[in-house]
């Protein structure tokens, strides 16, 4: 008996965040993943020149005006590298087994999929490579920026977050590998 309208409430949310995303990401990431750069650095590239100002006007693009919505699902596309599970753990300094490092370099493309209330920071932690941004980023950088949505509460980014990657990954052919930490 407890508990059981907080559950509706997550599926109703469920369903409006998952139509949400739907309406917006898979076409967003399809045509952007259309548009194979002529080189390895696009004018949307997260490889050089990551200052604060040029990755404010990334962000930029996906922005729909209004100041209020501080919380986003951001969606990146990564290099391709060669590690080991090995140098994995030595850089990232992990004691468990990584297979996700060799789940993701059998795929042509990858995907990676996060969340963040400070979006220009958290992008310019994934693009330095220093050690501040998520493991999956830091064995393989991001090269390009593909979609950010914006949502009024944390709560539902989370959710949203979660949603996107799924959606992703059931609507991607298997030559793109999606990686969400959460």
């Amino acid at each position: 008996m407890f508990g059981h309208g907080n559950s509706r409430t997550r599926l109703k949310t469920d369903r409006e965040l998952s139509r949400r995303v739907r309406d917006v990401v898979p076409d967003r990431i399809f045509n952007a993943l259309l548009e194979r750069p002529d080189s390895d650095c696009t004018d949307q590239c997260l490889c050089h020149n990551v200052t604060r100002k040029r990755v404010a006007e990334l962000v930029k693009q996906f922005s729909d005006g209004t100041t209020a919505k501080t919380n986003a699902v951001y969606v990146l596309e990564c290099q391709m590298k060669s590690v080991t599970q090995k140098i994995v753990r030595e850089e990232l300094r992990l004691q468990n087994n990584v297979s996700w490092i060799y789940d993701a370099q059998e795929h042509e493309r990858l995907i990676y999929v996060g969340v963040s209330t400070a979006v220009p920071s958290r992008l310019r932690k994934h693009a330095l490579g220093n050690g501040s941004g998520a493991n999956f980023t830091q064995m393989f950088p991001p090269i390009r920026l593909l979609s950010i949505q914006w949502f009024e509460r944390e709560v539902d980014a989370y959710r949203a977050e979660e949603i996107t990657a799924d959606i992703l990954r059931e609507v991607t052919h298997d030559g793109i590998y999606v990686s969400q930490p959460g």
